[in-house]
């Protein structure tokens, strides 16, 4: 105990500097955020895709849904109780005006609909009770209050909801799906999203985004003349994506151009997320702002430090166009663009990843839903193709608890480390107001100040059983404040 007092007093002895770092120094922790005002409210929203090819996924998403709860389950057994909310959507949204064939016309499919029980589910699989979510509230005794319906855990609930099936649109609108989950005020979804919880989104899908507005003609199969082959790499990735000519390893913003509607000849760079021509798809400044905006300004939080954003999908690149048959699972090249051949011969996105072990396993980039994932302030992606989803539900797990606990530091410190600590503080116009915080003299002369302590809480989150603590003299922080902090042995 002694020698955790005098680590804890060495550490207290750092003076806060400005927290930046010049690039050649690199052994400062990255900084991490705590929010001063704890909550245990998460609504979890889980985006199953649940177009043609899924199957093998979103049954590993089923299967591995146990190592999502442990993360909670551990967090209880240490003093921390989660109150969740935990939904399923679908990436069926239709396809706009004219649908396509296995898609409605758009709005459609699922709608952003929770799906209480799947359409695929078992016969005997039972919907939560009253509502169309599961609701489960972990106690310090037992109890765990919860919606679940008799004879059926969370595990087995979640699996019901998320039997979702592969017959949905091919045209996949995983964002618009949760935007509308959200945002569309569903009288299906009412109760799953509130005020004073935190958003966490985790989009499991191997296809890029197809978001488009409900009037869009470019789903239209009649209009190959017009906009090609009617398939995912032609009528949706073609029009939403910039790249770097053919040939040219980089480029600056104002060569890029759309993909080209034939080989790309290699891997193009640069992949980017397009300025959608009008009406062709949904540009992803619409759900960037949604989700890294405050409410104030149209965003779904007041603080949008509030939102973790998750993507278990594919890299975004290679991006790689090469002719071919879009129905053959190996992607072999053909010789010449022909649409009206038996097979087609026409463009076709090659996937980023594809599990050597176990081929089902695969994906396209997802170069637009990997960008708005990356804009939130919290987010994580890990690759569809790990055949293996251990990792990634574990990960996200991880992420929704640095929500929950308080100041617990995940990584070791030196014995000399510098440390930055600061009051980060949500204004409601969607600003912020940085204080920086100074380490406690001993004793205290000024508020606020920082020590880092020896904790029992933090015996499963820190390498070093220590929690970083502000000491406001008996003050709660302003709402909405979260500790931002950085230490290591170059963080000057």
């Amino acid at each position: 105990m002694r020698a955790l007092a005098a680590f804890a007093l060495a550490l207290a002895s750092c003076v806060a500097p400005p927290l930046f770092s010049p690039p050649q120094q690199n052994q400062c922790e990255p900084s991490i955020e705590f929010n001063q005002s704890l909550r245990n409210k998460v609504d979890v929203l889980f985006m199953v895709d649940n177009s043609a090819s899924m199957a093998p996924m979103s049954d590993e998403l089923k299967a591995r849904f146990q190592e999502f709860l442990k993360v909670f389950s551990q967090l209880a057994q240490d003093g921390t109780y989660a109150d969740l909310h935990i939904g399923v959507v679908t990436s069926d949204y239709g396809a706009g005006a004219t649908g396509a064939p296995g898609c409605n016309p758009s709005p459609g499919g699922q709608l952003g609909k929770l799906q209480a029980v799947g359409q695929f589910a078992g016969a005997n699989c039972k919907a939560p009770m009253g509502a169309n979510f599961i609701a489960y509230k972990f106690t310090a005794d037992g109890s765990d209050p919860n919606n679940l319906p008799t004879g059926q855990d969370l595990a087995a609930t979640f699996t019901c909801m998320a039997s979702v099936g592969d017959h949905g649109c091919g045209f996949e609108h995983q964002l618009e799906s949760v935007y509308a989950a959200l945002h569309n005020d569903l009288p299906e979804n009412a109760g799953f999203l509130r005020d004073d919880a935190y958003l966490a989104v985790v989009f499991v899908t191997n296809e890029d985004d197809a978001s488009a507005p409900p009037d869009t003609d470019v789903f239209d199969k009649a209009k190959t003349a017009q906009y090609g082959y009617e398939d995912s790499y032609s009528r949706q990735t073609r029009f939403a994506i910039y790249c770097c000519p053919q040939g040219m390893m980089a480029c600056d913003e104002s060569q890029k151009t759309f993909p080209p509607y034939g080989a790309s000849g290699g891997p193009l760079a640069g992949c980017e997320s397009a300025p959608v021509p009008p009406g062709k798809q949904y540009d992803v400044s619409r759900y960037v702002d949604f989700f890294t905006l405050s409410a104030a300004k149209g965003g779904i939080k007041q603080d949008a430090r509030d939102v973790i954003l998750v993507a278990i999908d594919g890299p975004a690149d290679p991006f790689n166009v090469i002719l071919g048959n879009p129905a053959d699972f190996d992607q072999a090249q053909c010789g010449q663009l022909n649409e009206d051949s038996n097979p087609p011969c026409v463009p076709v996105l090659q996937h980023s990843c594809q599990n050597p072990q176990d081929p089902v396993f695969f994906a396209d980039p997802s170069v637009r839903l990997n960008y708005v994932v990356k804009q939130a302030k919290q987010s994580f992606i890990s690759s569809i193709c790990d055949s293996d989803f251990t990792g990634a539900l574990q990960g996200v797990g991880e992420l929704i608890k640095s929500k929950l606990v308080k100041g617990c530091l995940p990584f070791n410190l030196s014995d000399h480390p510098d440390c930055v600590v600061e009051d980060v503080i949500g204004n409601q116009d969607g600003t912020t107001t940085v204080n920086v915080i100074p380490a406690c003299d001993s004793p205290p002369t000024a508020y606020p100040c920082w020590t880092i302590d020896p904790s029992t809480d933090c015996s499963q989150i820190s390498p070093q059983g220590v929690a970083l603590n502000i000491n406001r003299n008996g003050q709660t922080a302003p709402a909405h404040t979260v500790a931002k902090v950085a230490c290591g042995t170059d963080c000057q």
